[in-house]
C-alpha cells in the first residue's frame, strides 16, 4: 500500500513537470515565437508527410545529378566530334602532300622512260595524240578534285578515263581517286570496289596502302571490327613507313 503511494505521487510530480516545460515562457521574448512555431509545424507532420517530403528532396537531387551527366555527355560528344575534324583536316592534308608527290615522281618516270627508251620518230607522230589525250583527260580529271573541287564532275571524268584508257599507268591512281570520291559522299559499296580493284589488280601501286586503309575505315563504318583490325594490321605491317601506316596504328589503337 504505502509502495503504491510513493509511485503515484512520483507520477504526479513527473506530470507536473513537463506541464511547466512544455508551457510558454512569456519573458524569453518575440524571437523565439518562430522557432517554436517551425518546431511545431514539424512536429504535426505525419509519417507519410514526411516520407513524401524525403522523396522530392531525393527527386530534386537526382534530377540535379542527371542534369550534369547530361551535360558531361554532351561535352564529351563535342570533344569526339573536334578529335574526328582534326583527324580529318590532318588526312587531308597528307592526301595534298602524297599528291604532290605522285606528280613529281609521274614526272621523273616519263622522262625516265623517254631515255631508255628512244623510238623512232615515225612511232612518236603516232604515240603522241594517244598519250596527249590520256595525259589530259587524267590531268583534267584530277584538275577537278584539287583545283575545282567539283565532285560531282570529277566521278564521270574518272569513270570515263577508266574506259577509255584501261591499260593506262594512271589506271591504279584513277580507280583509287574514284573510290576516294565514292567514299566521301557516302557510297561505300562501290568505293570498296575501287579500293580492292587497287589492291588486288596493282600490287605494286603507291595507292595501296591508302587503299587498304580506306577498306579498313569502310569495315568500321559496317561494324565489322575484325575485318578493320585485320586491314588496319596488314597497312601497318606491309607499309610501315607511310602517312596510311600511322592512321591506320591509330586507328587499331581504339579498336
Amino acid at each position: 500500500m504505502k509502495l503504491n503511494m510513493i509511485t503515484a505521487t512520483s507520477v504526479a510530480v513527473l506530470f507536473s513537470a513537463s506541464i511547466n516545460a512544455a508551457a510558454p515562457v512569456e519573458d524569453a521574448g518575440a524571437s523565439s515565437a518562430p522557432n517554436n512555431s517551425v518546431a511545431l509545424s514539424s512536429s504535426n507532420l505525419t509519417m507519410e508527410q514526411r516520407i513524401e517530403r524525403l522523396e522530392r528532396m531525393l527527386q530534386a537531387r537526382n534530377q540535379v545529378q542527371l542534369d550534369l551527366q547530361n551535360q558531361v555527355e554532351d561535352m564529351s560528344d563535342s570533344m569526339s566530334t573536334m578529335v574526328g575534324q582534326l583527324e580529318q583536316s590532318n588526312y587531308q592534308i597528307e592526301q595534298l602532300i602524297e599528291r604532290q608527290r605522285e606528280i613529281y615522281q609521274e614526272l621523273d618516270r616519263r622522262f625516265a622512260q623517254l631515255q631508255a627508251s628512244p623510238i623512232t620518230a615515225k612511232a612518236a607522230t603516232e604515240a603522241a595524240p594517244v598519250a596527249a589525250g590520256e595525259d589530259q583527260a587524267y590531268d583534267a580529271a584530277v584538275a577537278l578534285v584539287m583545283q575545282d573541287k567539283d565532285y560531282d564532275a570529277a566521278i564521270p571524268a574518272f569513270q570515263s578515263f577508266i574506259k577509255d584508257y584501261p591499260k593506262s599507268g594512271y589506271a591504279p591512281n584513277a580507280h583509287y581517286w574514284l573510290g576516294q570520291l565514292q567514299y566521301t559522299r557516302g557510297q561505300r559499296d562501290q568505293a570498296s570496289e575501287q579500293f580492292n580493284k587497287v589492291v588486288n589488280d596493282y600490287p605494286d601501286s603507291n595507292k595501296v596502302a591508302e587503299s587498304l586503309l580506306k577498306l579498313g575505315i569502310i569495315a568500321q563504318f559496317q561494324n565489322n571490327n575484325a575485318e578493320a583490325k585485320s586491314l588496319f594490321t596488314r597497312v601497318v605491317k606491309e607499309h610501315p613507313n607511310t602517312a596510311a601506316a600511322g592512321l591506320a596504328q591509330t586507328r587499331l589503337a581504339k579498336l
